[in-house]
């Protein structure tokens, strides 16, 4: 399978200027990459996809009846731990969670009368069965640099399972690293509620602290937009958009984050702002000669990742780009990036790299990140994109 985009100059948008779901709503057969790229990854706005999963081995696998297959799950994956988050159990403003046996989870599900709300989240169910292809990642999610950079250096991926009774919720939240989401009901119902970029300053209880869940009554002068995501629907979530999330009937989804050329400077972009966070909260140690890079551990514990770490990443992705310019490489699995994608993918690489070069504290770094290797392949990106 080939992705590719048109020839032209496209700017990567943050900033929101209106949307609705009745234009945002899809046939999964008919939308293009070239429309889902130009009018939501590049403008960064919501939509929902309908159709997604119906070919799915999942979609016939797990569901029985119109309901879940309790005990093909169980049979399947039941001995497999997974991490469970607790609705009732509230700790830091977040839920409560511990591991559970799959099989411990699915006689939970079926118990009518459970005493506590539970919620089985981010099994990377994917990477733990790489032989099962329970489902088909739909092509206009298929450039996903995240996912990719972790198949290739066998890290932990962002591809998830999350199955929860009819009630459990998530948070208000906005994604790691400031990614793209898309989610797709395999069986069940959800509820989103979403925040265009901004919003959610208004939902802060304290500066840096958002409410558990919105309110429409307390929070009246707040935009938000309410999605009712039904089975084999997909919900593609921008880069930026807070949102929670609430199961109205027993529900199995299949979730990613991802991110790419369209939305790399929006990481970037939240990186630092989260190193501005860290530089204050450890102030006074400002005048100590390591202040710098104490400030990178602490950004990479509390985000996932600092400079040194990001830089590798977008490298890694644009060596890839050049090699796939000459068509010695796939982008990820069964993907082939054309000319065109390749060529913007490195010019979002290159746009960014910009940024890291004039940003002082690359420069401050005991461990120079502007060392020759990066300015090499800048250099070698500005040859490529002249060709």
């Amino acid at each position: 399978m080939i992705v590719e985009i048109e020839a032209g100059e496209y700017v990567p948008k943050r900033e929101f200027t209106g949307w609705n779901i009745e234009d945002s709503t899809y046939d999964g057969c008919k939308l293009t990459y070239q429309d889902f790229f130009e009018n939501h990854l590049i403008k960064n706005l919501p939509c929902i996809v309908q159709n997604v999963s119906t070919t799915w081995e999942c979609s016939e696998k797990w569901i029985k009846n119109g309901v879940i297959d309790y005990e093909y799950i169980t049979q399947t994956y039941g001995e497999m731990e997974a991490p469970v988050a607790d609705c009732c159990q509230i700790l830091d403003y977040a839920q409560r969670t511990s591991n559970m046996k799959i099989s411990q989870f699915m006689n939970y599900m079926q118990n009518d009368k459970k005493s506590n709300l539970l919620y089985l989240k981010d099994l990377h169910l994917k990477k733990l069965r790489p032989k099962d292809n329970f489902y088909t990642i739909p092509k206009i999610f298929t450039s996903d640099w995240l996912n990719e950079y972790a198949h290739d250096n066998n890290e932990d991926d962002f591809m998830f399972v999350y199955i929860g009774p009819k009630n459990s919720w998530t948070p208000l939240h906005v994604d790691v690293y400031c990614s793209f989401s898309w989610s797709v009901n395999v069986t069940g119902r959800k509820k989103w509620i979403l925040f265009p970029p901004g919003e959610e300053d208004k939902l802060k209880e304290k500066p840096n602290q958002l409410q558990l869940l919105f309110d429409p009554e307390k929070n009246v002068d707040v935009k938000h937009y309410v999605i009712i995501q039904e089975q084999g629907d997909a919900i593609f979530v921008p880069s930026g958009w807070y949102h929670q999330v609430e199961n109205q009937l027993d529900t199995i989804s299949i979730n990613h984050n991802w991110n790419n050329g369209c939305n790399i400077k929006f990481m970037w972009d939240v990186l630092n702002k989260s190193l501005i966070d860290v530089e204050h909260e450890i102030e006074q140690f400002k005048d100590s000669p390591d202040f710098s890079s104490e400030c990178q551990i602490l950004l990479k514990a509390l985000c996932g990742a600092n400079y040194e770490s990001f830089i590798n990443f977008i490298s890694f992705i644009a060596k890839k780009r050049l090699t796939q310019l000459t068509g010695q490489a796939h982008a990820c699995n069964t993907v082939s990036l054309g000319a065109n994608h390749v060529k913007f993918d490195l010019k979002m690489v290159h746009n960014v790299m910009d940024s890291i070069s004039a940003h002082p504290n690359c420069k401050r770094e005991k461990k120079n990140l502007l060392n020759n290797s990066f300015l090499l392949l800048k250099q070698e990106i500005v040859d490529a994109l002249k060709t």
